[in-house]
């Protein structure tokens, strides 16, 4: 089966949809799928191996939903199925796939450029043999929102990548040069509204966790939220590459997501993988995805957040037993399955 697989998210440093896009390229080559990788991008870098035509990426939608050109089959020397993995189907004469993350860009506090996915996720939809979801909880919103039949609506769990299981922590000097120090508890992810970090900081200062010697790391890129605070017991890194991450997990006493809505939510497996014990958001996917494995609260409720650290912090026996049951959780997540489920969508998206 040869897939043409939109390798856009690969162009910059990768959040959680380039994450996606470069593992599933992997795994999918791991069960024999020849997949050709093609980006219509204008910015970033395109790895080795990605065809790309460089062009404003509004200036491609427009051509696709105009002409139906350029297609992405072409791009590549021809396709069976084209895969669009960032919530864009582009131009293609077959009926291709289309992951949506999730609905986040329909929320008030949505992220720039939000506005035009809302007429493009449709259109791509409407165009797919079948659409592909990070969970149930995804699949539910996704026919809710746009009257999908349910049977062309594949759920491809993402997985964690071995580095993450049994990472070794990062060492005292190497924490250091970060300007992070023993004991620390970390979050990660874009200072956006829906990651729910302003409230974290709210919740933190009720712990006086900083009186005890503790810190909050912050790790993750500039968004487009108010700029986070920063004080002698609140260190943000700014973004951290995937070769520092799963160690600086491992090093961490609690790792702390407390997201309003996710479609999956992989950072805290990530940890738990890692050997960290979790607090998370009870956004809609996590009861599914972490099962009882975090001690998952009201993201809304900033008590509840500083209620859930203050345990975690006062008891390491229940941080150790937290971090055992994640570990077994995360185990169930892998990309290969990840590849198997969505070579299965491709199959149903050929017939």
């Amino acid at each position: 089966m040869r897939v043409a697989l939109d390798a856009g998210p690969l162009l910059n440093a990768p959040t959680g949809v380039g994450r996606y896009t470069r593992e599933l390229g992997i795994a999918l080559e791991g069960i024999g799928v020849d997949v050709r990788r093609f980006a219509f991008a204008w910015r970033g870098q395109a790895p080795a191996g990605v065809r790309r035509v460089k062009i404003p990426t509004r200036a491609a939608w427009s051509l696709w939903r105009r002409f139906g050109w350029p297609t992405a089959e072409g791009l590549v020397g021809g396709a069976d199925v084209v895969h669009g993995t960032n919530f864009v189907l582009p131009a293609s004469r077959r009926r291709g796939v289309v992951t949506i993350h999730d609905l986040s860009y329909l929320q008030a506090d949505a992220f720039p450029g939000a506005e035009r996915l809302k007429e493009l996720v449709p259109w791509s939809i409407k165009r797919a043999g079948a659409v592909v979801v990070p969970t149930e909880a995804i699949a539910a919103e996704v026919v809710d929102t746009y009257s999908v039949d349910r049977q062309t609506v594949h759920v491809t769990y993402e997985g964690v990548s071995p580095v993450f299981f049994g990472a070794t922590p990062l060492s005292d000097v190497a924490l250091a040069g970060m300007g992070v120090s023993r004991p620390f508890v970390l979050a990660t992810g874009t200072d956006a509204p829906r990651k729910n970090l302003q409230r974290l900081l709210d919740a933190w200062g009720a712990t006086e966790a900083g009186a005890k010697g503790w810190t909050l790391v912050l790790a993750g890129p500039s968004g487009w939220g108010p700029r986070l605070r920063r004080t002698e017991d609140i260190h943000p890194l700014g973004w951290v590459g995937d070769e520092t991450l799963p160690g600086l997990m491992a090093a961490a006493d609690i790792f702390c997501y407390p997201s309003l809505y996710e479609g999956f939510g992989l950072p805290p497996l990530e940890a738990m993988a890692a050997g960290t014990a979790c607090v998370v958001g009870r956004y809609s996917a996590a009861p599914e995805v972490l099962g009882d494995a975090a001690l998952v609260v009201d993201p809304t409720d900033a008590d509840a957040i500083g209620e859930a650290l203050t345990r975690l912090l006062a008891d390491a026996d229940l941080r150790k037993t937290l971090a055992i049951k994640g570990r077994g959780q995360a185990t169930r997540y892998t990309w290969a399955n990840t590849a198997k489920a969505t070579a299965e969508a491709y199959q149903a998206a050929m017939k």
